[in-house]
């Protein structure tokens, strides 16, 4: 396999790793948002420390993919490319 093709599969890996990151976070924030809702009606205090404790895991997986997915790609430049006009 040809190395730009083999760079453009693990960009998009790390893309998808953001991409999966972000679902993560913004699931784990609706989680929380929904225990305090739900900690304000008739549900009570089981579903609040459930949904509290869940929704706080999911942000933390979520901000770890996240920062995988930003911080594992590097560019690299190589010199026979760039010399070429």
């Amino acid at each position: 396999m040809d190395h730009n093709s083999e760079n453009t599969l693990k960009l998009l890996q790390d893309i998808k790793e953001m991409l999966l990151g972000g679902i993560f976070l913004l699931t784990g924030g609706l989680l929380i948002i929904a225990g305090f809702v739900a900690n304000l009606t008739v549900l009570g205090d089981g579903f609040f420390i459930l949904s509290l404790i869940g929704g706080l895991l999911l942000l933390f997986l979520g901000g770890l993919r996240l920062w995988h997915g930003w911080t594992a790609h590097q560019v690299v430049e190589h010199q026979e490319e760039a010399a070429k006009p």
